[in-house]
């Protein structure tokens, strides 16, 4: 059976047809996939490359301030007491005769530092004594900051306020190992 060149052209555009969509189907694009996903990867691993950067400055940050924390509690008075620091500035700022009451009371301890609070209420004091006791209190090299403070008129002195206070200190732990 002999084909006719027409034929042997048919055949043969069909082969080379064959061919090429064999080679398109599972080469080339298989190749062109793998690349996309390849692309995408990468993209993937330099947004996690640069999470990692970000912590890592964050951890460094971190650290530096842990660092600094421990310098300023080496550098204050050994003995340090928030109930006894506030005690002192208040006498100091004259409004210790002022104080209703205070209660000491710590927070839990995360590694080797704690928080100590004292809550503390002022009666009838002045706004000016009440802006110095704070500017005092308020102690970035001792550690001591406001947490939460609660002001009210006083009804019984007139230009006079009552103050609530929550002061909070951070300390070290007593039986922390280096």
């Amino acid at each position: 059976m002999q084909m006719t060149s027409r034929e042997k052209n048919a055949v043969i555009i069909a082969g080379i047809s064959l061919v090429l969509f064999l080679l398109l189907q599972f080469v080339l694009f298989p190749l062109m996939e793998n690349r996309e996903k390849m692309t995408k990867n990468v993209v993937t691993r330099q947004r996690q490359l640069e999470e990692m950067e970000q912590m890592q400055q964050r951890y460094a940050l971190f650290s530096q301030k842990s660092r600094s924390i421990a310098a300023l509690l080496n550098e204050r008075a050994s003995g340090f007491s928030l109930f006894s620091f506030l005690e002192q500035n208040a006498a100091d700022i004259k409004v210790k005769e002022r104080i209703a009451y205070m209660k000491p009371s710590e927070l839990a301890a995360e590694g080797v530092l704690k928080q100590s609070m004292v809550e503390m209420k002022l009666q009838a004091v002045s706004l000016k004594q009440l802006v110095a006791f704070l500017k005092t209190t308020e102690s970035p090299q001792n550690l001591v900051g406001i947490k939460r403070i609660t002001i009210q008129e006083n009804n019984k002195e007139k230009g006079t306020l009552d103050v609530i206070l929550q002061i909070v200190s951070v300390d070290q732990v007593v039986n922390a190992v280096n």
